[in-house]
């Protein structure tokens, strides 16, 4: 990895984020985050078995050990962000810099870039500057340090290290309450979706280069690349990992609850766009160009195509479109 580096100045008192360095991955963790969430997620970063769907899926969201903000990237040729509340990454591609945050997403938002040429985890509130390092910053090639953002530079190299070892070696999966986290925390339920990151990819799985480009849009929010599964709900949460890429939860408000908790499952696959309907209580209907309207049955699956419309209650229209 690069050089990852952060700054030494003190903010206000109870202000600092934690931050993570590993060989992989990079976090900047809200202040409430508690020392033995931060300690759960050091073991799991320092785990060459594990992988970013792990790592993200320990992050309490849920209960008193919730951590409401978070920006973890992992650096590589195409490099993930996921980001969560008010954190953020503050990112250069050729020179230009821009900004991933939320977007509102529940619990999460995850986004990939390629040829990342630096970038910041921390707060929103934070002004990204040039993304350089400045003479003050201080190096970190591994462990955790409280500070207000964490950065990583292709420009800067670190000092040959071995690899992070743990204090004590990673606690059983079994041991991970799936209560006191989303779904995509139960990693004992997850186990064969992590074979990925043990160069096993799963035969079906999808892909930026196979999936068929195509997009959405939700009422009037703005258009959204379906470029990995997506679960709309009121409360969405995922109930399978089985790609190479971290799902997108979308939740929608239903003050009818006509909407159910995880409603409906968009998933890009190299023959088009697949729409399935996840045993929702009060269905989903259909309008697909030049075919009527159709209302699926619990748990049907149906390609569909740019132009199409789907109704899954309470106002909440979904609109398919073709990606450019």
């Amino acid at each position: 990895m690069a050089g990852a580096f952060y700054s030494p100045d003190p903010v206000e008192a109870g202000a600092d984020w934690r931050l993570l360095v590993t060989e992989r991955f990079l976090g900047a963790f809200g202040p409430a985050t508690s020392v033995s969430t931060m300690s759960t997620l050091w073991r799991i970063a320092a785990d060459p078995a594990l992988g970013l769907d792990a790592l993200v899926g320990a992050v309490p969201t849920r209960g008193v050990a919730a951590v409401d903000s978070f920006a973890i990237a992992a650096p590589d040729r195409i490099t993930t962000f996921v980001v969560r509340g008010t954190g953020c990454a503050d990112v250069s591609v050729a020179g230009r810099a821009r900004r991933i945050d939320a977007r509102g997403n529940e619990p999460w938002y995850v986004a990939e870039m390629a040829d990342v040429e630096r970038f910041a985890l921390g707060p929103l509130q934070r002004s990204p500057g040039d993304l350089r390092p400045a003479r003050a910053d201080l190096p970190l090639d591994g462990g955790v340090v409280f500070g207000p953002w964490l950065g990583w530079s292709a420009d800067v190299t670190s000092g040959p290290r071995s690899a992070p070892t743990p204090v004590q070696a990673p606690p059983p999966l079994a041991t991970l309450d799936p209560q006191d986290t989303n779904v995509l925390g139960d990693l004992g339920r997850r186990a064969a979706s992590l074979r990925r990151h043990r160069g096993e990819p799963p035969a079906t799985a999808p892909t930026p280069e196979t999936a068929v480009a195509a997009a959405f849009r939700l009422g009037d929010r703005d258009p959204e690349r379906v470029d990995a599964p997506v679960y709309v709900g009121r409360q969405p949460r995922s109930p399978r990992v089985t790609g190479p890429m971290l799902p997108r939860l979308v939740r929608v408000e239903s003050p009818s609850r006509e909407v159910s908790a995880t409603h409906i499952e968009l998933r890009p696959t190299d023959r088009g766009l697949v729409l399935t309907d996840l045993e929702s209580t009060n269905g989903t209907v259909v309008r697909q160009p030049g075919s009527g309207v159709r209302r699926l049955d619990s748990g049907e699956s149906l390609q569909v195509v740019p132009g199409t419309l789907i109704d899954i209650g309470d106002g909440n229209v979904i609109e398919i479109l073709a990606f450019h």
